[in-house]
């Protein structure tokens, strides 16, 4: 999994512990993969905590990659095999996700906050 997260153009790849670590960019969090069975267990969390509802309305839309609260951030995960195309896949849900976090943040700002 580590050489094909290279290749496909992952940033910081690095192991430790039966665990890799990889950014799809390299200015957001790292996420993990996790060797289980055939596939690997991927996830990316996010600091934010979303509500029951939103994260209802997430799992409805994305099936196959499900998001939950995890040490108090918003995290999403999935199973994918060590192939290009699904980690280009991935790639994009991290960036669906990131959107979507933030779309719900700004949505909770106060009108004055931050001025």
């Amino acid at each position: 999994m580590q050489e094909a997260l290279v290749q496909a153009g992952f940033s910081g790849v690095e192991a430790g512990a039966g665990v890799i670590y990889a950014r799809s960019r390299p200015e957001l969090p790292e996420f993990t993969a996790v060797a289980e069975a055939e596939a690997y267990l991927l996830a990316f969390a996010w600091p934010l905590r979303a509500t029951a509802a939103q994260i209802a309305a997430w799992n409805a839309l994305h099936p196959q990659v499900r998001m939950d609260i995890h040490l108090g951030e918003t995290r999403i995960r999935t199973y994918a095999a060590a192939e290009p195309a699904a980690l280009r896949d991935w790639a994009g849900v991290i960036e669906a996700m990131v959107a979507q976090c933030t779309e719900w943040r700004r949505a909770t700002r106060q009108r004055d906050e931050g001025m």
